[in-house]
């Protein structure tokens, strides 16, 4: 598998993954969602907020990068103030930005090829550090950070009795 093909994978996984959590959590209450459970971001809200927040700036240093316009309408959200902004304290205004941030980086995946994953990425963090890395290698730590804080998701709502399902991603790789 190449690597465009396996971050593909990783997108695609990323949009199933997110409209799971969006379906195990339709049903809690305002207070439910925003309730400080002891996760990095308090709650299942505070960190579904870090997930767009990341995804904002994540995809405003790569479409500052020279390899596809396939994510100029990341252009339309503003930059958030911190990792911890609270872009959206309803569940109903979460969703179709999710969605279509989602559907942003599937697009963006799409629109690259094998030879561009091997292209420097530049861009400097909160803190003022530069970075020089490989394009496809920070797509994976993108994927993978969703990963990383879905995981604390589905363990507080296994803690509040809502099982998600299935969470692995060898759920989409098809059989040989």
């Amino acid at each position: 598998m190449s690597h465009k093909a396996a971050l593909a994978l990783l997108a695609q996984y990323n949009s199933w993954m997110n409209a799971k959590l969006i379906e195990a959590i339709r049903g809690l209450s305002h207070e439910d969602l925003w309730a400080d459970r002891g996760a990095f971001f308090g709650s299942v809200m505070g960190t579904l907020n870090h997930l767009i927040v990341a995804d904002i700036i994540w995809g405003k240093r790569l479409a500052g990068h020279a390899t596809s316009g396939a994510l100029t309408p990341i252009h339309d959200y503003p930059m958030p103030t911190g990792l911890n902004a609270v872009l959206f304290e309803r569940l109903e205004d979460y969703i179709p930005a999710r969605q279509a941030l989602d559907q942003l980086m599937i697009d963006y995946i799409g629109s690259l090829d094998d030879d561009m994953l091997e292209t420097p990425l530049s861009y400097v963090r909160g803190n003022n550090e530069p970075h020089t890395k490989a394009l496809g290698l920070v797509l994976t730590h993108i994927f993978n950070h969703q990963t990383h804080h879905r995981g604390q998701i589905t363990t507080l709502l296994s803690q509040m009795g809502i099982d998600v399902g299935v969470t692995d991603i060898l759920a989409l790789v098809p059989e040989l």
